[in-house]
């Protein structure tokens, strides 16, 4: 077994037991990660250890909220949008960790979208794929709008201008969780508005419980209704000018 031992203690300390598939599967696309990262920009974390806290642990906090999405939703398996996913955080951690999720990884950079290509092949990830394309642009699309129980986007934006890229992806009863930092109060605060435009409402902000990943919250938010045809506007405005 592949030995991940600060990963291996954090997941258990969240309630998340990983097998031996899934922390070989994470010893390969932290190397895949650090190799590719020489050449394109994924990440500012390249010490081994802190790729296990800062990257895969961090992912893993949400995993306590897709089951308790998942029991309150029997019938299939989770369908999860991470949105602006770089270099596949926290959507990838979370697909290995829970292999029936149902995963669309959507990024803008056509460099990036190759690396998520390369990984989703390399680690034998059936039911993921990468999306090259902006969430402004597909949350318009059939295919996309309304389409996901689960959104969830990491170092995006702030809130008002991130729940527009993000909440047109949900379903009505869809959930977002959104990994923020020590100013997530205040960032859900400044949302208030955006939140009551799109349909939406605050469920939670809950800090991480384990010290090594202090400093993260994690944001929760429930889709009431369809959000209005009009949103996302057009690229640039959300952050241009956000609600």
């Amino acid at each position: 077994m592949t030995a991940l031992p600060t990963l291996t203690r954090l997941a258990e300390a969240l309630g998340v037991a990983l097998d031996a598939t899934a922390l070989d599967r994470f010893a390969r696309y932290r190397d895949l990660l650090l190799d590719w990262n020489r050449r394109i920009n994924l990440t500012r974390v390249t010490e081994p250890t802190e790729v296990e806290i800062r990257l895969f642990a961090d992912s893993l906090l949400l995993i306590p909220y897709l089951r308790r999405f998942r029991e309150a939703n029997p019938d299939n398996p989770p369908r999860l949008a991470d949105v602006g996913a770089g270099g596949g955080f926290p959507g990838l951690p979370l697909k290995i960790a829970m292999p029936d999720l149902d995963l669309t990884l959507i990024e803008a950079t056509g460099k990036k979208v190759a690396f998520l290509d390369a990984a989703i092949a390399a680690l034998d990830l059936a039911g993921a794929r990468a999306v090259h394309g902006r969430a402004e642009e597909l949350a318009h699309l059939p295919d996309y709008r309304g389409r996901f129980d689960v959104v969830t986007a990491r170092a995006v934006a702030r809130m008002p201008t991130l729940l527009e890229y993000c909440l047109p992806l949900l379903r009505p009863g869809g959930w977002g969780l959104f990994p923020k930092g020590r100013d997530a109060q205040d960032e859900a605060a400044e949302a208030a508005n955006a939140l009551a435009t799109l349909h939406a409402r605050l469920l939670a902000i809950d800090p991480a419980p384990v010290p090594e990943l202090a400093g993260t919250a994690i944001v929760v938010v429930e889709q009431i209704k369809p959000v209005p045809p009009k949103y996302p506007r057009r690229a640039g405005l959300p952050a241009k000018r956000p609600l």
